[in-house]
């Protein structure tokens, strides 16, 4: 019985790791796409080493991808202690998908601009990198080096890791504009880091929502009797308090878009039930 537990669990472990790995793909393919087809041909510089990349390709001729992953593998080597052997393995699995891809679909796309307008093709470009960036950290990775090197700096300099993010963004866009010679392509490329930072905070946001459902109703042991006979619901709700004394119930759930579901079950069994609902977060991913 116990092997067949331990199977059982290794088989469920097995599988979240390959859920993990698709959105891994999955993430650093979008992101791949949204540089080629967004920020590239336009020569914005989002900061990053991506960014720097960009810079670099302009001075060298070297392929975008390979420049990153040139400057991405030595960073990883470095900061393995601080991201831990796990992430670290993903983000390396990330860092050659996203040199890999943009590389391959450089070649076919040959620099062509799909998007004239420059303004949008930075804000479109970079809520997509952003929803990509997300997708990635909430595989339990990260996508490059320049979240790696911003980790390492804050063990070595006492700043917010926020605004240690804007200098090296900030220095990235400083040697794009000495390139370039373009301040114009500096406007583009804040607005293209702006569109990524509050995407991915959006994301997070959202990922992190919970609901507290209070209940007040004569007939709350029979309401929560109702959420336990039902395992869809036992799945989207972690909390489940019953409170005597009060007539009050309870529940928190990890799943918003379950609210209207969790009142119908409530409503069913008392139609005269007071319901209450506050919005709470969580600081993780």
């Amino acid at each position: 019985m116990k092997k067949r537990i331990a199977l059982l669990l290794k088989n469920e472990q097995l599988l979240t790791e390959l859920k993990s790995y698709t959105h891994v793909m999955l993430g650093s393919f979008v992101m791949s796409v949204a540089y080629v087809i967004f920020i590239i041909p336009h020569n914005i510089v989002p900061g990053g080493i991506l960014g720097l990349s960009i810079v670099i390709n302009q001075l060298t001729g070297m392929s975008i991808g390979l420049i990153a992953l040139l400057i991405n593998i030595p960073l990883l080597l470095w900061g393995t202690k601080v991201l831990g052997r796990k992430t670290g393995i993903k983000t390396a699995f990330s860092m050659v998908l996203v040199s890999f891809y943009i590389d391959v679909f450089s070649q076919f796309s040959a620099n062509k601009i799909f998007v004239e307008d420059v303004l949008l093709s930075s804000v479109f470009g970079g809520v997509i990198v952003g929803f990509s960036v997300f997708m990635v950290m909430k595989a339990g990775a990260t996508t490059g080096g320049n979240d790696i090197l911003v980790r390492i700096l804050a063990t070595k300099i006492k700043l917010p890791y926020s605004k240690l993010i804007l200098m090296v963004d900030g220095v990235v866009i400083f040697f794009g504009i000495l390139v370039f010679e373009d301040f114009t392509m500096a406007a583009y490329s804040i607005a293209a880091i702006i569109a990524i930072s509050k995407t991915i905070a959006y994301y997070i946001k959202q990922s992190t929502t919970h609901m507290t459902v209070f209940v007040f109703s004569k007939k709350n042991l029979r309401i929560q009797e109702a959420f336990l006979k039902h395992k869809d619901y036992t799945k989207t709700i972690f909390k489940l308090i019953h409170h005597d004394s009060q007539g009050k119930l309870i529940l928190i759930t990890k799943n918003t878009k379950q609210l209207e579901a969790i009142k119908a079950v409530v409503y069913k069994v008392d139609a005269k039930a007071d319901i209450s609902v506050l919005e709470s977060n969580t600081e993780s991913i």
